[in-house]
C-alpha cells in the first residue's frame, strides 16, 4: 500500500511480516491483512509514528481510525524525529474510539495515486498476469455480456477480451484506463473501439480524446491577437455550453457561425487590437459586400456574437445592434427531370442498402436524417404500415419490396448485429448507433440526384397532385403550413410536368385528411 519501484509485490519488511503473521480482519481499519495481536502492520506503523521516538508507554493501536495512515514510499519507511508532545495531543481522542462491531458496514480505504505516466503497452502482453485480483475479470464479464448483446463474432470477442488482459495487467482495481491508452491497441489488430465500449459500461473509463471541435476551433483562431481570442473563446463557450436564457447550439450551428462571420475577423485582426474597437460602419460596409443568399445569415450571426460580449460585460457598446440586411430566402425547391430519375432507379437494381433509401426519401419523403434513425419496429411490414415518430402512414409496394430486400440482405451480411435501427454497415453493425451521414453520401456517390433533392421531388409532386394546398402539404408529411406554403408557391412556378416520372408516389387518398378537411 505504497508508492515505489518494487522488484516484487510486497517490500521486503511486509513479506516477512506476511510469512510469520497469519491474515484476519484488522479491528482498526477492517481489512483483510496479516494480523500481529488483531492489528495489522500498517496500523502499527501509523500508532508508532504517532506515539514518536520518545514515547515510553504502550502504543495506542486504534489510532489510525481517527489520524488515518501517512502516506510513504516503499523501502524508505522511516519514523521522523517529531517532538513528541506536539503529536501526544491526539492521543486522548484516540483513546474513545472503538473497533466497529462484526455485522458493521467496512469503511472505503481508498489509496490515492502520486503520479500517472503514459502507459506504455509495446512490451506487455496478454499473458501478463493483472496488476490486482478482480479487475481483469470484471472487465471480462462485461465483454461477454457486452458481446451478447451486440451480436459479436467470437474473433470479435476474442481480439476484445485480449486487449482487456493487456491493459488489466497495467493497471490497478479502481484505476481509470485513459481513452489515450486503449488507442495503442489498434497496432495489435484490437477494436479500440469495441474496448472503449467495454470500459465505459464498466465505469473504467477515463475519455481524454481531443475534441474534434475544439482542435478545429483553435486552429481557426491561432493567428488572431490575443484579446480577440479571448473575446471569442467567451462567445464559443456561450454556444457551447448556453447561458443565461441561452440554449446550447448544434455542433454544425457553431461551426457554420464562425466560418460565415471568418473573412470578417480576419479583416478586424488586420486593423484593431480588440473587438471593442469595431464600429458600426466596419459591420455594415462588410454586410453590403456580401452575397445576397448569405448577407442576412451572417449580420444574424455578427448580431449575436455582439449581444453575447455585450452581455458579458466585454464591450461598452453593441455596434451591430439594429442591424438589418434584408430577409434570409431559402432555396426554391426544383422538381428532378426524367432522365435523372430513370439514371437512380437503374442503379438501385443491384443496390439494396441505395432502393430502401430511394424508396423512403423520394415516396414517403422522408428527410436523410430521418431515414438514418429509423427503427425496425418502425416498419411494420405484415399490417404494412411506415411510422416515423408518430406520423402513421400506409407502406406501399415499392417500399416493403425494398425494405424485405434489405432486411434478407442484412440477416445474411451481420446474422449477430442487434443494432436496432433500419440501415446498418460494418461501422454500426456491433453498436447501435446510426449510420453516419457520409456512409449516406457515398450511397448517392456518382448520381444526378441527391437524398434531398428525391425529398423535394416528391413534395412538389404531391403539390401539383393536391392543388397546391399548403395544408395538405403539412399534414401529410409532417411539417409546418409555412414549409407547406415554401412547395405550393414553387409547385405553381412549375406548372409545367417535370416527365413521367420512373418511381411513382403511393396513392395520395390513404394519407390522413387535412386540418382544413377535418374542420
Amino acid at each position: 500500500m505504497a508508492w515505489g519501484l518494487l522488484t516484487e509485490r510486497l517490500c521486503k519488511a511486509c513479506r516477512s511480516f506476511s510469512n510469520t503473521h497469519p491474515a484476519g480482519i484488522c479491528s482498526t481499519c477492517r481489512r483483510d491483512l496479516p494480523l500481529d495481536g488483531a492489528v495489522c502492520r500498517p496500523c502499527r506503523k501509523q500508532a508508532s509514528l504517532v506515539a514518536g521516538l520518545g514515547s515510553k508507554t504502550a502504543l495506542d493501536l486504534t489510532v489510525a481510525a481517527v489520524t488515518g495512515h501517512q502516506l510513504f514510499l516503499a523501502g524508505t519507511f522511516r519514523r521522523p524525529n517529531l517532538p513528541g508532545p506536539q503529536l501526544a495531543r491526539t492521543a486522548p481522542q484516540a483513546a474513545s474510539w472503538r473497533p466497529p462491531p462484526a455485522g458493521a458496514s467496512r469503511p472505503r480505504w481508498i489509496q490515492a495515486m502520486l503520479c500517472d505516466p503514459p502507459r506504455d503497452l509495446t512490451r506487455v502482453s496478454s499473458h501478463h498476469p493483472p496488476a490486482g485480483s478482480g479487475l481483469a475479470g470484471t472487465l471480462l464479464a462485461c465483454a461477454q455480456r457486452t458481446a451478447e448483446l451486440r451480436g459479436w463474432s467470437p474473433r470479435t470477442l476474442s481480439l476484445v477480451s485480449s486487449g482487456l488482459r493487456i491493459l488489466a495487467a497495467v493497471h490497478d482495481p479502481g484505476e481509470p484506463v485513459r481513452a489515450s491508452t486503449v488507442q495503442q491497441l489498434k497496432a495489435r489488430n484490437v477494436p479500440a473501439r469495441h474496448v472503449i465500449d467495454v470500459l465505459d459500461q464498466a465505469g473504467a473509463l477515463l475519455d481524454d480524446r481531443p475534441d474534434s471541435l475544439t482542435a478545429w476551433l483553435e486552429e481557426q483562431i491561432s493567428g488572431f491577437p490575443s484579446q480577440i481570442r479571448a473575446e471569442l473563446e467567451v462567445w464559443i463557450d456561450v454556444m457551447r455550453s448556453g447561458g443565461t436564457r441561452r440554449t446550447p447550439r448544434a455542433r454544425s450551428t457553431i461551426v457554420t457561425s464562425f466560418s460565415s462571420i471568418r473573412p470578417f475577423l480576419a479583416s478586424v485582426c488586420g486593423r484593431y487590437a480588440t473587438l471593442r474597437q469595431v464600429t458600426r460602419q466596419d459591420i455594415t460596409s462588410w454586410i453590403a459586400a456580401r452575397p445576397g443568399c448569405s448577407r442576412a445569415r451572417d449580420a444574424s450571426t455578427l448580431r449575436t456574437l455582439f449581444r453575447v460580449l455585450k452581455s458579458e460585460r466585454l464591450i461598452f457598446a453593441d455596434p451591430a445592434r439594429g442591424i438589418r440586411s434584408g430577409r434570409n430566402y431559402s432555396s426554391i425547391p426544383i422538381p428532378a427531370r426524367a432522365p435523372d430519375l430513370a439514371a437512380v432507379s437503374e442503379a438501385i437494381r443491384g443496390n439494396s442498402a441505395l432502393r430502401v433509401v430511394v424508396a423512403l426519401t423520394g415516396m414517403h419523403a422522408f428527410q436523410p436524417g430521418a431515414v438514418r434513425r429509423l427503427r425496425l419496429d418502425q416498419v411494420d411490414l405484415a399490417d404494412r404500415r411506415l411510422d416515423p415518430g408518430g406520423l402513421n402512414r400506409p407502406l406501399d409496394e415499392f417500399t416493403a419490396a425494398a425494405a424485405r430486400d434489405y432486411l434478407a440482405f442484412r440477416r445474411q451480411r451481420w446474422p449477430r448485429t442487434t443494432n436496432p435501427h433500419l440501415l446498418v454497415n460494418n461501422h454500426s453493425a456491433h453498436t447501435t448507433a446510426t449510420v453516419s451521414e457520409s456512409w449516406m453520401g457515398k450511397l448517392f456517390r456518382g448520381l444526378p440526384l441527391t437524398a434531398a433533392q428525391l425529398r423535394e421531388d416528391r413534395i412538389l409532386e404531391e403539390a401539383r397532385c393536391g392543388r397546391a394546398d399548403p395544408l395538405h402539404l403539412a399534414a401529410v408529411f409532417g411539417f409546418t403550413p409555412r414549409t407547406g406554403l415554401r412547395y405550393t408557391q414553387a409547385g405553381r412556378e412549375n406548372t409545367e410536368p417535370a416527365g413521367q416520372h420512373v418511381i411513382q408516389p403511393p396513392a395520395t387518398p390513404e394519407f390522413p385528411a387535412s386540418p382544413r378537411q377535418k374542420s
